[in-house]
């Protein structure tokens, strides 16, 4: 018990650690469970990533404590915009049948013939494919994520103000 609590304590390793995990974890229900992604998903994916990135970049050691800091900042701000994206997928999965926008092209054909930003804006719009959800779980995928989003940014936000950082 001692050992998790030291574990818990470590923002670089519960940043690296969660966001690896979850996409890892999403990356198995895709090949194993079939379950294709949606762009929405696919961005919050990039959302785990980068605080898994931040994670891993916390983890070097004699890192100045401003850069510290500003890696906590930005994995908070990974999960905010995580938690949007989220809560747009949510609000798109609880719109009635006749609301739902249609269905945008895939993912790679968007990134291929759009600008990023123009791409990014088209998927965030909204999309037919985000609208359905095959698994769940006491939740569905993008319910969980925005748990998940909520609690690293509540935890980077508590290390950032918390006097003395261990690592």
């Amino acid at each position: 018990m001692n050992i998790l609590k030291k574990i818990l304590l470590l923002p670089p390793l519960v940043n690296f650690f969660t966001g690896t995990g979850l996409i890892v974890g999403a990356y198995i229900f895709e090949v194993i469970g079939y379950y294709d992604p949606c762009p929405l998903c696919i961005l919050q994916r990039w959302s785990f990533a980068l605080i898994a990135l931040c994670g891993a970049l916390m983890i070097i050691p004699g890192l100045h404590l401003i850069l510290r800091k500003s890696l906590l900042i930005l994995a908070g701000l990974f999960s905010v915009a995580g938690g949007a994206i989220a809560s747009r997928q949510i609000y798109l999965q609880n719109l009635p049948g006749d609301q739902v926008p249609t269905c945008a092209p895939p993912m790679d054909f968007l990134m291929d013939t759009l600008p990023f930003f123009e791409a990014i804006q088209t998927v965030l719009l909204g999309d037919g494919n985000c609208a359905e959800y095959e698994w769940r779980f006491i939740f569905n995928f993008a319910e969980w994520a925005l748990i998940f989003f909520i609690f690293l940014f509540f935890y980077n936000i508590f290390f950032l103000f918390k006097k003395k950082t261990k690592v």
